[in-house]
């Protein structure tokens, strides 16, 4: 991989770790430019680029002409199943512990 995809790739990481703190109540563009130092027009491609892929959503701020960048479903969608693959195997770990050791665990 170019050192260039690589420099992009980790942008666009940057940017939607942004979306992620203050409560996700979304960024405007100038927003996420000024909390990681990307250029505007960056943040603009890599904003319309997550957006085209569903990871992120454009709002319009109620009373105002500003819009701001959300976090989608999508990345909600993804934290539950992982959360419930999780879950699995503890299960997977306690039901062997109670197999092996013939009682329940407790944590």
């Amino acid at each position: 991989m170019s050192e260039g995809m690589n420099s992009s790739v980790l942008r666009g990481i940057k940017v939607l770790e942004c979306l992620f703190v203050d409560g996700f109540q979304g960024k405007t563009e100038m927003d996420i430019s000024q909390q990681t130092d990307i250029p505007l027009t960056t943040v603009f491609r890599i904003l319309k680029t997550l957006e085209s892929s569903g990871w992120i959503i454009e709002k319009p701020v109620s009373g105002s002409k500003l819009k701001v960048w959300k976090i989608s479903i999508k990345i909600v969608e993804i934290a539950h199943s992982y959360e419930l693959s999780a879950l699995k195997q503890v299960q997977q770990i306690k039901a062997e512990h109670l197999n092996v050791i013939g009682k329940e665990l407790n944590a």
